[in-house]
């Protein structure tokens, strides 16, 4: 059983949107696809997951791309908060992250669930995220 100071709040996830200096976003395919309403697949994401009660919104973020990606970050300003209308009867939170260092600082630490970790163009999200992307993020990304 969990410790109380590392209980999840189940209902409340923050993502990184994770810019490198090639302007490039970080990435995640997730191992086992979600099928949501309307049949949508959700296979490729922004790293991220659920928030500690013990913790910040930017600390659970932080928290999250470093044990997923193995990336070091530091979250920017909060972009969007929404419920995500496909997945999901959760509250959903996208930060604007920027790397800490350049290069990975561990070992990914959750193989279990991250099949794939890849940097990739802007253009490129509208290909690899099927389900509805947030309007403020893409307006963030200027996609």
């Amino acid at each position: 059983m969990k410790d109380k100071i590392d209980a999840e709040e189940k209902n409340f996830i923050n993502l990184g949107v994770v810019l490198n200096e090639k302007n490039e976003v970080l990435m995640i395919r997730r191992r086992k696809k979600e099928i949501g309403k309307d049949s949508a697949v959700l296979e490729w994401a922004f790293p991220g997951g659920k928030q500690r009660l013990s913790e910040t919104r930017e600390g659970c973020v932080k928290r999250e791309i470093l044990a997923e990606t193995g990336y070091d970050v530091i979250p920017i300003k909060q972009i969007a908060l929404r419920f995500h209308p496909q997945f999901f009867p959760v509250m959903i939170v996208y930060h604007l992250c920027k790397l800490a260092s350049l290069k990975q600082i561990a070992e990914p630490q959750e193989p279990h669930e991250v099949a794939e970790i890849r940097w990739v163009k802007i253009t490129e999200i509208r290909n690899l995220i099927t389900t509805s992307l947030d309007p403020d993020v893409a307006r963030e990304l200027r996609i």
